[in-house]
């Protein structure tokens, strides 16, 4: 394993010094992907959000974190991941579980499902390769398949999201939010760079549509840029997939925030996977029978709904078993 890891850094090394000139171009345009999106988008996120997370435990949402199958108190963890973007959610799930708030089984379960293209990237990008519509049934559909994948998965994040000991000040959260930005940034180089090879040399041999579904999976913006290359009936169900996976850039960014918390990859790669594939089969149904379908999933979350209110009327465990107790105790004494 070391000899072939040996290899292919040699291998890497030999082909940055071959072909500078696409090394420098890739890591160009990834710096400037940084200075122009990434950096104007996610700091202030990062900084809000870095001074956010102490205080979401006091946030209350029982119905969407029994739903979702989540701890409770950690329903803003959710809402926070579909408003910031990528990757904004997984760093507060990340800040959590280093906080010990969540713990790092907990921490790792959260992490794919609090992640998601933000609604900037979808309406801004997006709504102008596609259309504002297209950009609207995307950001539904990726919402969707995370709420599948929740509430039907097998097991669920045990325990509780606890508040923070104390709020964070202005400085330190600035203080992170550069520390995560410079990781982030690090990572997109990168990545971009490694993308930039594998346009040059590989993907002109591949069929077109394989091509570009390589380059969405490796950095979602390049694979969205590269749709315009596609049948008008293969570019939504392609960029479903490339929005929900995020790409091999975003799983990086995920990863670096997530290591000061030791929270291992393995389930977030897995969980966004199922995700993407999810997502390609609504977008589909939608190209079939039009943008109402966007809602057959409901029709699947909606039972477990409607368990999950009665249960808490009528069927809640913890109040049956305190109440029996309290009863047991009474008849005793």
């Amino acid at each position: 394993m070391r000899k072939r890891t040996a290899a292919g850094l040699l291998f890497a090394m030999l082909a940055l010094i071959l072909d500078s000139r696409c090394a420098a171009d890739s890591a160009r345009e990834a710096i400037e992907l940084c200075m122009g999106t990434l950096i104007p988008v996610l700091f202030p996120l990062f900084v809000l959000s870095a001074m956010l997370v102490p205080a979401l435990g006091a946030i209350r949402l029982p119905l969407l974190s029994k739903i979702l199958r989540f701890p409770e108190g950690g329903g803003g963890l959710f809402l926070i991941g579909c408003a910031g973007g990528f990757p904004v959610g997984a760093a507060c799930v990340a800040q959590a579980a280093k906080d010990s708030q969540l713990s790092r089984e907990m921490g790792e379960d959260l992490l794919g499902l609090c992640s998601f293209c933000g609604p900037s990237f979808l309406f801004g990008v997006i709504g102008n390769v596609l259309s504002l519509r297209d950009a609207a049934v995307l950001f539904v559909i990726q919402l969707e398949t995370a709420l599948l994948l929740a509430a039907f998965r097998r097991h669920s994040a045990p325990g509780s999201f606890q508040s923070g000991p104390e709020a964070i000040s202005l400085p330190e959260a600035v203080r992170r939010a550069i520390s995560s930005i410079a990781t982030v940034c690090a990572w997109v180089v990168l990545a971009g760079v490694a993308a930039g090879f594998l346009r040059r040399w590989l993907f002109p041999l591949l069929p077109k549509a394989l091509g570009i579904l390589l380059t969405g999976m490796l950095e979602l913006t390049n694979g969205v840029f590269a749709l315009e290359g596609l049948s008008p009936g293969l570019r939504l169900p392609f960029c479903a997939f490339f929005v929900t996976f995020g790409g091999v850039s975003v799983l990086l960014q995920i990863a670096a925030v997530a290591a000061p918390a030791s929270l291992r990859m393995g389930k977030c790669i897995r969980q966004k996977t199922i995700q993407a594939l999810l997502a390609a089969v609504i977008a589909i149904l939608v190209q079939m029978l039009g943008p109402w379908a966007v809602a057959l999933p409901l029709l699947v979350l909606i039972p477990k709904i409607a368990v999950e209110i009665s249960g808490g009327v009528c069927y809640d465990i913890e109040r049956k078993e305190g109440i029996t107790n309290a009863v047991s105790q009474k008849d005793g004494a």
